[in-house]
């Protein structure tokens, strides 16, 4: 019997996508007031982008190149979308919905896993909620970690395919699999996509181990096999996305590096550096967060006001009440284990309580994954603080150790938390249990939220509230009051009060929450109250009350500014940046020493800047930026030709220093000596004159047979047309010569290729990060071209893989309204 499609049955899920919508932008609500958030990492990106974005606006070309940011990078990550796969321009749209619909995005990705785990509609929409205004969640949108947000949202949709196609929905759960995969991809946050697949992974094991049990292995593979071709079909949608990364990522920090392993590592890593990469480990302790938001002591920014007993402390020292008001606000109240947090990683009260409830009386066919893979996040979370775990997976499962900040995994720990408390709620309202049936879980529940809520209510003295960064905070601190270390210490003193004193207060606040939420649970069960929706909603309603409260903690109206027209709005440009754009030749390089340059890119939008901001630097500008960068080696600054410094003047304000020496764009050496290997080539560039010797690796050996370079004082090499990814030079020279060229060396021959009056000539690698040359004798036109076969050839498999996609779509549309009810597992 064929099965239409039931519209009626749509419309209770189209009013919860519009209350979705209402509670979004509710929450944004400045956004229509002509407001937007500035958020960090997309400023940075924005003036990262910047020459290639005015570039594209000016000529229409896409550059995969950028001169602007880190002395030469590849824009695959900082600007533009390469995929040309069909799912691309749905990922384009969603974003043009705009700061509102994050939120939003976030309650449909996992109010359809949900639904997909047949929670119903009330407890998926509880879920939904838990899983959306996560404080977390809502911090890296404040933070502008808009891929994260973007890749966070649609892993929901992924895993609900997943579980359609397990529950022998094949062609379905292939297909909304397969969407919520590209979209993932499409949001080019490749952390939070691995960390899917290890739930999905998880997931799987336990659907094969259920598949054995109940005597349906072949359905379990065949429900594999769709997933994976209608997987593998949406990879290849987005080629030109994973073969730039793939190849980029090896070049980077993420990627081997050449030189020798340092005193006590075993051997160089292929990925990133450890201490790096486990910077941001969650704290086993501060992990009770969850439950009590401030109890690690909330934002590193600072969360007290006038009440606090820092600010009467000021008072007592004759602080102007303005003054003191501003400190108390700046102030870190944080004393976990990470370096700094935008706040305490809250999951709620409610939740929590739902969640060890949803331990006991949930379905065990998706409680037990989950709750393995709640454990498994967890685990991660904690990062160095459980070595033995997280350093094994670092050392072993591939992947693993490309990425950094593994606090990043608590998302995925929610929507484990997410999901057992849906199913735990689906299973209250649904087999309404007795009061004696459901009185043992009550009370272990209640017992293991509500009574360590109370623990740290009464004694939240437990703890000594001091972190590692708090001596150098006393230090500064009695630098400030003139060398008076008692006001600092008394000061400091005031600080762990209040500490204690957030725990506290937020401590007796999570255990009224719980009581509400347990009380209803308890009111049901003893029939008190029997109407299901009234219940559902009542605890949906409580969660939404808790959670967003704590959230706007975080995000509020005081978030947002004035809507901004153009970015030149936003980056103003100094009195020294005005002077160095002055100049009429452009083609210089700048770095600005009044900040962290290779922490800020915002000199990027003004100038070819050795600095930036970026994930994923290139290893070996990297490697040269600490071995001799950070030891101001002016050899290297001036092969960089790096023409103009801006420092502090003694007043404080930048000001700007021209170097006489920046080599310029291009010249000839006298001499080129080989090395034999990376730590030879990095090494000589201790002391040398780049404009007499270049240092090249015994590797390109074969360039240099039949180059004996030649002094000629008439010799010249001169840049005489620029673009990005486009550089034209002219030379001339009596004799053969080897020109070095002030240009980031990337996949020369490759993606960079060199030509020499229009033919392609080979070039090599000089001073470690350099391209050269050789010059034939004569007058030639030298060109440098980006472009990468990877971007070329990527982008026409993403077409051949669209057009297979939707022709894939249209048979499972038609296979889903032949299924039969009865194929269900």
């Amino acid at each position: 019997m064929k099965k239409g499609i039931n519209f009626k049955s749509l419309v209770p899920h189209l009013l919860v996508i519009l209350g979705f919508a209402i509670l979004s932008w509710g929450y944004m609500s400045p956004v229509f007031k002509g407001k937007v958030l500035i958020q960090t990492d997309p400023l940075q990106a924005a003036a990262s982008s910047h020459e290639v974005a005015d570039y594209f606006k000016k000529t229409g070309e896409w550059s995969g190149w950028t001169n602007s940011t880190f002395g030469g990078m590849p824009t695959y990550f900082i600007w533009g979308r390469l995929s040309k796969g069909a799912v691309a321009p749905i990922g384009m749209f969603t974003s043009q919905f705009g700061q509102g619909s994050y939120i939003f995005f976030y309650l449909l990705g996992a109010y359809l896993l949900l639904i997909a785990l047949e929670c119903g509609l009330w407890a998926s929409v509880l879920g939904a909620v838990a899983f959306a205004f996560f404080s977390y969640n809502i911090q890296i949108i404040e933070a502008g970690h808009i891929s994260k947000v973007n890749a966070l949202s649609f892993a929901p949709i992924m895993i609900a395919g997943m579980v359609w196609a397990y529950r022998g929905r094949s062609w379905l759960g292939a297909s909304v699999f397969s969407f919520g995969l590209g979209l993932d991809l499409w949001a080019n946050h490749a952390q939070i996509t691995f960390y899917s697949g290890l739930l999905m992974v998880i997931l799987g094991l336990f659907e094969l181990v259920r598949a054995f049990r109940k005597n349906y292995i072949g359905k379990f593979i065949l429900a594999t096999v769709f997933i994976a071709v209608f997987g593998l079909i949406i990879v290849a949608n987005n080629t030109s996305t994973l073969w730039t990364t793939l190849e980029y990522t090896k070049e980077t920090i993420r990627g081997k590096s050449e030189l020798s392993p340092k005193p006590g590592q075993k051997s160089t890593s292929d990925g990133l550096d450890r201490d790096y990469a486990f910077n941001w480990s969650y704290g086993k302790l501060e992990s009770l967060t969850l439950l009590i938001p401030n109890f690690s002591g909330g934002a590193s920014g600072g969360e007290l006001d006038e009440k606090s007993e820092v600010y009467k402390t000021l008072g007592r020292y004759n602080i102007p009440p303005e003054t003191a008001s501003q400190f108390v606000r700046q102030i870190s109240t944080y004393w976990g284990d990470q370096t700094f947090v935008g706040g305490g990683i809250y999951a709620g009260a409610i939740i929590c309580f739902l969640f060890v409830l949803g331990l006991f009386i949930a379905d065990n066919r998706y409680k037990y994954p989950f709750a393995v893979a709640f454990v498994f996040f967890l685990f991660i979370s904690w990062g160095k603080n459980l070595a033995i775990f997280n350093y094994t997976l670092f050392d072993y499962v591939p992947m693993f150790n490309k990425f950094r900040a593994v606090s990043m995994a608590m998302s995925l720990v929610q929507l484990c938390v997410a999901v057992i408390a849906a199913l735990g709620v689906k299973s209250l309202l649904a087999n309404k249990p007795n009061w004696s049936e459901l009185k043992r879980p009550f009370y272990i529940s209640l017992g293991l939220t509500g009574g360590v809520a109370l623990l740290f209510a009464l004694i939240p003295g437990l703890f000594d509230f001091r972190s590692e960064n708090d001596p150098r905070f006393v230090e500064n601190l009695t630098q400030q009051f003139g060398n008076n270390r008692a006001a600092a210490n008394e000061i400091y003193t005031a600080l762990l009060a209040d500490r204690s004193d957030m725990l506290r207060a937020d401590a007796f606040r999570s255990l009224i929450f719980i009581l509400l939420g347990a009380g209803l649970v308890w009111a049901y069960a003893n029939q008190m109250l029997k109407n299901v929706t009234a219940v559902a909603v009542l605890l949906a309603g409580l969660v939404l009350i808790d959670m967003w409260a704590v959230d706007r903690r975080y995000l509020n109206n005081d978030s947002f500014q004035q809507k901004y027209y153009s970015y030149d709005d936003l980056f103003q440009p100094s009195p020294a940046n005005l002077q160095i754009m002055q100049d009429t030749d452009p083609n210089y390089r700048v770095i600005d020493l009044t900040t962290s340059p290779f922490q800020d890119a915002k000199p990027s939008y003004f100038h070819k800047s050795l600095g930036g901001y970026h994930g994923a630097t290139l290893r070996r500008y990297r490697e040269v930026v600490d071995a001799q960068m950070s030891k101001n080696n002016m050899a290297v600054y001036n092969m960089l030709n790096t023409r103009y410094f801006i420092v502090p003047a003694q007043d404080g304000q930048p000001t700007v220093q021209r170097n006489p020496d920046a080599l310029g764009n291009a010249w000839f050496v006298k001499e080129v000596k080989q090395v034999n290997n990376a730590d030879e080539e990095l090494k000589a560039l201790d002391a040398f004159n780049p404009r007499q010797t270049a240092f090249v690796d015994k590797r390109f050996a074969d360039q240099l047979k039949s180059v004996n370079p030649q002094v000629d004082t008439s010799a010249t090499i001169r840049l005489t047309d620029y673009k990005p990814n486009h550089l034209t030079y002219e030379s001339d020279s009596k004799v053969a010569q080897v020109a070095v060229f002030s240009e980031i060396y990337y996949r020369g021959g490759i993606d960079w290729k060199a030509y020499v009056d229009g033919q392609e000539t080979p070039h090599f690698r000089a001073n470690y990060i350099l391209r050269a040359m050789t010059v034939p004798a004569g007058k030639h036109k030298i060109e440098f071209k980006f472009d990468p076969p990877a971007v070329k050839m990527g982008q026409q498999i993403d077409r051949f893989a669209a057009a297979a996609w939707i022709l894939l779509l249209v048979g499972a549309i038609f296979m889903e309204y032949r299924r039969k009810p009865t194929d269900d597992l």
